[in-house]
């Protein structure tokens, strides 16, 4: 928490700062901070969730109301949208990519996945959610398509990534017998496991991300943009996809 807090305070740009009273769209605060000019850099005061945590968890809140009970998988097990997750009624499955540690095993209490190959067996959960997570997928179809088998008959994939809405999706670079081959220049970016500038970037994704979830046999694909409103003007578009009833 204490390293969270300062590289927070790195990127704090006084001419930036501000403060609001809208409510918190994951745990209801009235408190929002806004460090420097971006989805990141908007922060409730309590429970610590970004603009993109908030946009993901107030569309999950919309979306699944009816007070059923899900088995749901989230492909993090820390921050703010896991916490929020573990205090809802549902079954809740958490897991982390954590390098060095084969899939299925588990380190520290925390199961290793990798969504390319995951080791659940078919039709297990209702719901798979994640923020920011295939854009680091070497084979992010293939991640869509293991989702895709997890899931049950009519289970559905709700979960952001960083998308431009005007453009399509740009693939940074290229896997060949096994090896990375920069097509634009290398993008990091951050997690709470690996720390500041750490996480390699494969691709930036456009609208076009419907038609890869598409590929893997997911319909009523949409992308659902955040209120302007809200925020200080900032929020994730989420993407959601549904299993077809009756899938194999």
């Amino acid at each position: 928490m204490i390293a969270k807090a300062l590289n927070q305070l790195k990127q704090f740009k006084f001419k930036e700062f501000g403060l609001s009273f809208n409510q918190c769209l994951l745990c209801n605060w009235r408190l929002q901070v806004k460090l420097y000019n971006n989805e990141m850099g908007i922060r409730c005061t309590k429970c610590g969730s970004s603009a993109v945590t908030q946009s993901l968890g107030k569309t999950f809140k919309t979306m699944l109301n009816s007070g059923q009970k899900l088995n749901v998988y989230e492909l993090s097990s820390r921050g703010a949208f896991a916490r929020f997750l573990q205090s809802t009624h549902h079954d809740i499955t958490l897991s982390e990519y954590i390098d060095g540690v084969d899939a299925g095993e588990y380190q520290d209490g925390v199961i290793c996945q990798d969504v390319q190959s995951l080791t659940f067996a078919d039709k297990c959960f209702d719901l798979c959610t994640s923020l920011e997570v295939f854009e680091h997928v070497e084979d992010d179809i293939k991640g869509f398509k293991e989702v895709y088998r997890v899931l049950k008959s009519g289970g559905q994939i709700l979960f952001t990534v960083p998308i431009n809405l005007d453009a399509n999706t740009i693939e940074r670079t290229q896997v060949v017998d096994g090896k990375r081959v920069k097509v634009l220049p290398a993008e990091h970016h951050s997690d709470r496991l690996r720390g500041m500038g750490k996480v390699f970037c494969y691709r930036n994704y456009g609208p076009d991300i419907i038609n890869r979830l598409e590929e893997a046999g997911f319909i009523n694909c949409k992308i659902i943009k955040p209120n302007p409103k809200v925020l200080f003007g900032y929020g994730r578009a989420v993407i959601f996809g549904q299993k077809p009833k009756q899938s194999k």
